[in-house]
Parts: C-alpha cells; sequence; structure tokens
C-alpha cells in the first residue's frame, strides 16, 4: 500500500500547491461529473488561459478545429464498516483505503469526429473481500468515438448535430435513480454499446443499445456482461405546460439472464416506462419521478412499479443558505410468491449510495421518508443531516441490498419496519480542483425484527475523501 498511495498523496499535495489565477474573462468553468462533456474550446484565446492545466487542456493538432485534449483525477477514500452487510455474513469490522486514479484523453478531428479514451486504476487496500466494483488493478474505463450525423431537410451548426456514439462510455440520466455511474463504491459503472442522441428544438433524446461492462479484478480484462441487455429511448423536455418544470419521459429494456430475487433464479425480461418532473420556482424546488414495470421472470409474469420523491424549501439560518428537505421513496414488493407473478421492483443501474454514502438497503421492496436539513456557510461548504425511516412494501419478499440481492431469510419474516439511517456529510469544494468530502452514517436495525431475526446487528459507516481533478 505505502508505495502506491505516499507517491499518489505526494503528488496531489504538490498539485493542490500549484497557483490558480481567474482570467479576466471571468474564472474557469468547474469540472463536469461525466468527463466527455467538458468542453475547452474557448481556450484557443490565449487571454482565457488562467489555469496551470490550461496546456493541456487545449493542444491544437493538424486542420483548423482539430485539438487533443488531456485530464484525469486522482481519488483517496477511506471507509469502515463496523458490520458489513450488516452482519449478515460478514466480518465484524471491515476498513479500508480505495484509492483511484483516471487518466484521459479527448481527440477532436475537426467538427464531426471526436474519439474519447479513459483509463482507470483502481485498488482497495485492506478491504477483506477486494473485488469489483472495488478493485480493477488498470483497465479501460471508456473509450469511444463519437460521429456527428448531418441532417439533410437544412443546414445547421455542427454542435448542434446528432450524435453516434459507439463503444464503452458512461452514461447517467435524470436524478440517477435508474441509470448513474455508481461513483461511491471505487470503479465506476459503463456499458459496451451504441448511442444516438440530439436536439429536436428544445427537446433532448438519447437512444441507446448497450451491455453493462463486466469487471474483473485483472489487467484489462473487463468485457460486456453478455448475461445482461440493457436498451432504451430517454427523453427530457426543458420546458412544458407544468408550471416552472421540466420532464423527463422514457422508456428502458432491461435483459439478465441470471437474476435473483426471493423466489429464486431465473431469465429476467423487464420494461420500464416512467417520467420524471422537475423545476424550481421561488424558495422551492421539486423532483419527482414515477414508474410502471412489465415483462417476465422465468416463467411468471412480471409486474411492478415504483415512485420516488424529493422536495425541498430554501431560506436563510443567519448568514447561512440552507434547505430543508423531504424525501419518499416506494418501491414494490412481491406480495405472493405463490401466485405465478413477480412484483419486486428492479433499480436497474442506480447509485449504490442510494439513500445515504453507506449504500445498504436498495429501492426494491421499500418504503422510505428521509427528511434532510443541508447548511451552506460558504458557496464551496455544504453541510448535510438526513434521517431514513425504512419499511419493507410488503412483509412477504425479502429486505434487499443496494445492488437488489435478497437478504438470506428475510422473505416472509414478520414486521415490515427495516430500521433506521441516520447520516451526516460534509462536502468542501476547496477550489476548481480539489474535492474533500466525509461523513457517518449509523444505521439502527436493533427494532426491526426481520433483520436482527437472521442476525443482523446496528452497523456504523464512517467515510472521507479527497479527490484531485485536473
Amino acid at each position: 500500500m505505502t508505495c502506491t498511495v505516499i507517491p499518489t498523496l505526494a503528488l496531489a499535495l504538490a498539485l493542490a500547491g500549484m497557483p490558480c489565477h481567474g482570467s479576466a474573462q471571468g474564472p474557469a468553468p468547474a469540472y463536469s461529473f461525466l468527463r466527455y462533456n467538458e468542453d475547452y474550446r474557448y481556450l484557443q484565446d490565449p487571454a482565457r488561459r488562467s489555469d496551470p492545466w490550461d496546456p493541456i487542456k487545449f493542444i491544437p493538432i493538424g486542420p483548423p478545429g482539430a485539438y487533443l485534449s488531456l485530464g484525469g483525477e486522482i481519488r483517496e477514500r477511506f471507509e469502515n464498516y463496523s458490520a458489513p452487510n450488516f452482519g449478515v455474513p460478514g466480518p465484524a469490522a471491515d476498513g479500508y483505503l480505495l484509492h483511484r486514479i483516471l487518466l484521459h484523453a479527448d481527440l477532436h478531428a475537426g467538427d464531426y469526429v471526436r474519439g474519447f479514451v479513459q483509463l482507470g486504476n483502481h485498488f482497495a487496500f485492506g478491504k477483506d473481500i477486494a473485488t469489483p466494483p472495488y478493485e480493477d488493478r488498470q483497465d479501460v474505463q471508456q473509450a469511444f468515438v463519437d460521429i456527428r450525423l448531418p441532417t439533410a431537410d437544412r443546414p445547421v451548426p455542427a454542435s448542434e448535430l446528432p450524435v453516434l456514439r459507439v463503444g464503452r462510455q458512461e452514461m447517467a440520466f435524470g436524478s440517477q435513480r435508474l441509470i448513474s455511474v455508481r461513483d461511491a463504491p471505487n470503479v465506476r459503472r459503463a456499458f459496451d454499446g451504441a448511442r444516438l442522441g440530439g436536439k429536436l428544438g428544445d427537446l433532448r433524446l438519447d437512444a441507446f443499445a448497450t451491455r453493462p461492462v463486466l469487471l474483473k479484478a485483472g489487467n484489462f480484462d473487463d468485457q460486456p456482461n453478455h448475461a445482461q441487455g440493457f436498451w432504451g429511448l430517454y427523453s427530457t423536455f426543458p420546458k412544458t405546460f407544468i408550471e416552472n418544470s421540466g420532464v423527463d419521459l422514457y422508456y428502458l429494456g432491461f435483459e439478465n439472464s441470471r437474476a435473483l430475487y426471493s423466489v429464486g433464479t431465473g431469465v429476467e425480461r423487464r420494461h420500464s416506462v416512467g417520467g420524471r418532473v422537475f423545476g424550481s420556482h421561488g424558495r422551492w424546488d421539486w423532483d419527482w419521478e414515477a414508474l410502471a414495470q412489465f415483462g417476465s421472470f422465468g416463467q411468471q409474469n412480471l409486474l411492478a412499479w415504483g415512485f420516488s420523491t424529493d422536495t425541498g424549501y430554501a431560506f436563510k439560518m443567519a448568514d447561512w443558505d440552507a434547505r430543508a428537505g423531504l424525501k419518499a421513496t416506494v418501491g414494490s414488493g412481491d406480495r405472493d410468491p405463490r401466485d405465478g407473478k413477480l412484483g419486486t421492483y428492479g433499480g436497474l443501474f442506480p447509485k449504490l449510495a442510494y439513500f445515504n454514502q453507506a449504500g445498504l438497503l436498495g429501492a426494491s421492496n421499500v418504503i422510505d421518508l428521509q427528511p434532510s436539513l443541508t447548511l451552506k456557510p460558504t458557496a464551496s461548504l455544504r453541510f448535510t443531516l438526513s434521517w431514513d425511516f425504512i419499511w419493507r412494501q410488503t412483509a412477504n419478499d425479502a429486505v434487499y441490498t443496494a445492488v437488489a440481492f435478497p437478504i438470506a431469510g428475510t422473505a416472509g419474516k414478520q414486521g415490515r419496519y427495516t430500521g433506521s439511517q441516520l447520516a451526516f456529510d460534509v462536502f468542501w469544494q476547496m477550489d476548481r480542483h480539489i474535492v474533500i468530502n466525509a461523513g457517518l452514517v449509523h444505521v439502527d436495525v436493533d427494532v426491526a425484527k426481520v433483520l436482527s431475526a437472521v442476525g443482523g446487528r446496528n452497523t456504523n459507516f464512517t467515510y472521507v475523501a479527497a479527490a484531485y481533478m485536473f
């Protein structure tokens, strides 16, 4: 561990000391959560170069409009569970260091063709079982080609043409309840396949056909997961007849030949149709989503549903900005395991830190209420306190983990109450390059008969992370 981590931390500290000055035309833009969305063409103007990394962010090559951009991220994250998986089963405690380096090259060969490659180095030092998505020594995180497709009806600027993307790629849509890059564990989620996206006026449309990447812990051995397929159509209307709101509408198809639920294993074919309403007005903000799911599981019909809401109110607390929020999430469960129908909601590819950073429970067979309070002393510093109260939607189905695996022995147990989770998080954007975040979660299952009956214990989770982006 020492040979790898100490040089990494030393490099991060050295980079943190590099000067960063604003330009006469304003500060440089923030780094994007999806690094391929960054656009550094503004650096063609030497007067706008203000960051020490600007020389590698825009490297002109060959013909006009062609350039190369380089970048990356170094992240170290320490995590500790007092009882991993509630101790069902698991060691008494598990503390470990997650190490991640991502490096990318973004080549624009003019206005119509672009290639993006990102390599990843991931280790989980000290973890009892260091498997993906915690460890993946060296591999291709992303590698795709973008081709802008000309339209026949009328000439438009190249930046407005639809884009065909082919290769390995990260995807995130909406609030990432269903499709997320899964940043927290260590190895971000990616898909192999094709995606076609573009705009029709204000409407944004994305169609894709992919397979999730099957992670392996070795060197350059990741491959498409041929046991799963994922395809769909996602649309976003930024302005609608709903006042001050945008709307997402989508269809998502998923096939899994090795699906596991409390009723057993089998081939799953799940179709999800849903929508999301999001917006803000005055001090209020909202993000509400609902979907229906249908299909088959083995010889059974599949019919499930789910919805999630996030509503907030902003106010002042002394000189601090504050937000009081309330989240509500319901994912259906299988009410009768003997009726030949599966009713368990499937979360597809969500954030593993779905309710909080501990990431112990997911949205299948769940009812969750989460009040929260966020305080912002400054624009770059944020404190969040939240408290989850969790039940099963039906006691006849199991308790499901964040990766939608049923906890053995929980289906049919008496008592729908699953427990509570009290979380405190700190997020500090120290400057454009450095992010520090930390927090703790206390999960109380003592009064939840369903987990205590199978040996589940209260769990304390702590984490602290620092990342440097360039």
